[in-house]
């Protein structure tokens, strides 16, 4: 019972991960969120930006800063002279000469010379660049309050470092090209990218080399995010899950100091994946692996070496520790490899999950809801708020509006190319959050107090829509958000964008059985509704006599949309809108703040005839609400309430809508009531 017991508990732990972490297809969208925002950023500009550690991997665990490498353009590292060649002639060349393992001094070969005061001579063997001299350069550059950290330099919770691109795969590294790897990871695709990736030189030397104010560290960072991508999902949870473990129950404890750096314990996750786990992970073997990773991590400890992954040689462990140090370490790698579950359940990163793990289990274990409304909600507010930290507190609002410059210029184009379509997706990442939690937090009139809360709140709903994977959802999250900051014409931009996708409309008159069969018809329909740059509802109001319907006419995808609905008592729930729908709703009322009375109704009718569309409308109470409500707006009563009747007709179909709070009943009231209303007025005048 208790080995069952414990399956129970690992094994909602373990999908409970998903929720705590982000499934797979979310860590898809995190990375090409990020890899795209960093392309963005590096355009243009002298360096070239990656990210890397936690960030760069996007793992959902981590300690609030950001890793980024700054790597200068227009200048290399030649890992061997016979490298050259005269397309480098134009940009300065540096030779890697390596000393300590890991470590090189960059010699002056050619090109452009940087700043005179950053070489040093050695006697007669050459001109070097300096790795101290660069360090005190940079934080020159940057404000009062930055500092250095080995290589890094940190800025208001982010870490910047100056890199220099190697060219050819350094020779010290080379036996992990051929080396024999038990499992057959990385396999041959990652190694290549790898191997394209290469490595970078960073402004550090060997602690206790003579030469250190010249020195530089062989950098694998980079390619390092390559391995950690390649990872199958469930090697990548395991991967956090050992973070977490080890920061929280032995780095985070008294007298433990921080012995295990994040990058050890990435280390130990690349040698574990390349020899000694097994080829599928799950709750099942969880407690067993972990134990094999803790227990490679207490030999190497006992041995005060870790071997780096690339190059072997050099100690991962640049100092000396105290024997007390290290016996409490040990002592508490024995404690969690004694009680795995137990030690996981006290990490506070778990904590969401803490109370359905620790209750007794069903009686069949196969029978257990791990993905409950209950789980999911407690699981997402850490989640989120896990992002929200991570991302968003070096964020200033200032940044956010230049954010959504880039936006707005990567939709000023009548083509988009992949990099533009690729910059939608990341909609919900960096500008939603940003503009949403950021301004909530940042901006500090008072008076704008019901503003940042709805911006905070819109955020929130953002990542909802935002978190797929499908172009649209981003594309129509951050129309919402340049409505809901009053820029409308942005918001147009937007629209016109998804609009441009949209394809000519094929359209046949559903009253005749006959015609969808009919093939020369129906072309002669699609050749007519092509032809012509004509509206939407222009090409239904000229070819169709009857209730029609338009089929295969739009690469719109998706064809609704998850928005929040509060319902009373006050509950939220997550209600479908047809995404073309809320489109041109968003258009309607744009055009009504710009006072374009012809553009605003032209929407309205677009809007009218897709309420006739089924694949459109989708047959949603908020389709039809919506055109009521745009109706009611210009004072189309009769209209209003006949797609009010329509909504209400729809929502009754749902079990959690009674009558009392049917939308469409009581939009009925509100217009007939306002109708009448004026109509007493006159007689009254």
């Amino acid at each position: 019972m208790g080995e069952q017991l414990d399956f129970y508990k690992l094994s909602y732990l373990w999908k409970g991960c998903d929720h705590l972490m982000g499934f797979k297809e979310f860590v898809d969208i995190r990375r090409t969120v990020l890899l795209t925002w960093m392309e963005i950023e590096s355009r243009d500009y002298v360096l070239d930006r990656k990210a890397i550690g936690s960030l760069g991997e996007n793992v959902g665990y981590s300690s609030g800063t950001n890793d980024e490498l700054a790597i200068l353009r227009k200048t290399c590292v030649l890992s061997e002279e016979s490298l050259w060649n005269p397309s480098l002639s134009s940009i300065s060349l540096l030779l890697a000469e390596y000393v300590e393992p890991g470590y090189c001094l960059l010699k002056y070969i050619s090109g452009p010379v940087f700043s005179e005061d950053l070489y040093d001579a050695i006697s007669d063997s050459g001109v070097y660049f300096s790795s101290y001299k660069v360090i005190r350069k940079f934080l020159d550059l940057t404000p009062t309050n930055a500092r250095s950290e080995g290589p890094f330099i940190v800025v208001n919770g982010q870490r910047i470092t100056g890199a220099l691109p190697v060219h050819g795969w350094p020779r010290v590294a080379k036996e992990w090209i051929k080396r024999h790897k038990k499992r057959c990871w990385p396999g041959p695709e990652t190694l290549d990218k790898v191997i394209r990736d290469g490595c970078h030189c960073v402004p550090v030397g060997a602690p206790e080399s003579a030469t250190k104010h010249l020195e530089w560290q062989l950098c694998f960072s980079v390619a390092e995010c390559t391995l950690v991508h390649s990872m199958d999902h469930s090697f990548f949870k395991l991967y956090q899950v050992l973070k977490i473990l080890i920061h929280e129950r032995i780095n985070n404890m008294e007298d433990c100091g921080k012995i295990v750096s994040s990058y050890m314990i990435k280390t130990l996750m690349f040698w574990m994946c390349e020899n000694k786990l097994p080829n599928f992970i799950c709750a099942g073997n969880l407690k067993g692996i972990i134990g094999e990773c803790l227990t490679q991590l207490e030999e190497w400890i006992r041995e005060n070496f870790i071997p780096h992954y690339f190059i072997p040689e050099r100690n991962l462990f640049e100092r000396n520790f105290r024997p007390l140090e290290r016996a409490k370490v040990l002592e508490r790698l024995s404690i969690l490899k004694s009680d795995v579950l137990k030690e996981l359940l006290r990490c506070p990163f778990f904590k969401a999950v803490e109370t359905g793990v620790s209750a007794e289990p069903p009686k069949s274990v196969d029978s257990l809801n791990v993905t409950s409304d209950d789980m999911k909600t407690r699981c997402d507010f850490f989640f989120f708020e896990c992002i929200g930290d991570t991302y968003c507190n070096g964020i200033r609002w200032t940044e956010a509006i230049r954010i959504l410059q880039n936006f707005e210029n990567a939709f000023a184009y009548d083509s988009q190319s992949d990099l533009q379509l690729s910059t939608s997706k990341q909609m919900y990442f960096k500008v939603a959050n940003a503009a949403g939690k950021i301004a909530y937090r940042v901006m500090k009139n008072s008076f704008s107090n019901k503003r940042k809360y709805e911006l905070l709140h819109l955020s929130e709903t953002f990542l909802k829509i935002g978190c797929s994977a499908d172009v649209t959802s981003g594309k129509i999250s951050l129309a919402s958000l340049y409505f809901c900051l009053e820029k409308s014409e942005k918001c147009l931009n937007v629209t016109n964008a998804v609009l441009r996708d949209i394809l000519p409309s094929t359209v046949y008159v559903r009253g005749f059985a006959n015609v969808s069969y009919n093939s020369s018809r129906r072309n002669h329909y699609q050749e007519l509704a092509s032809s012509e740059h004509n509206s939407l509802s222009q090409k239904m109001k000229r070819y169709c006599l009857t209730d029609i319907e338009i089929i295969q006419s739009t690469s719109l995808w998706p064809a609704v949309i998850d928005l929040e609905i509060e319902t009373f008592p006050r509950e939220t729930r997550l209600i479908k809108m047809p995404a073309l729908v809320y489109l041109y709703l968003l258009r309607f009322l744009c055009f009504e703040i710009q006072g374009d009375e012809i553009l605003k109704m032209e929407a309205l009718s677009e809007l009218s005839a897709i309420a006739y569309d089924d694949e459109h409308n989708d047959g949603s109470f908020l389709a039809y609400d919506v055109i009521g409500i745009c109706h009611e707006r210009v004072g189309n009563y009769s209209q209003a309430v006949e797609m009010f009747g329509k909504a209400s007709k729809e929502a009754k179909m749902l079990d959690w809508i009674n009558e009392n709070m049917n939308p469409g009943l009581l939009r009925i009231g509100i217009v007939l009531n306002k109708r009448f209303r004026e109509m007493r007025q006159r007689n009254y005048l």
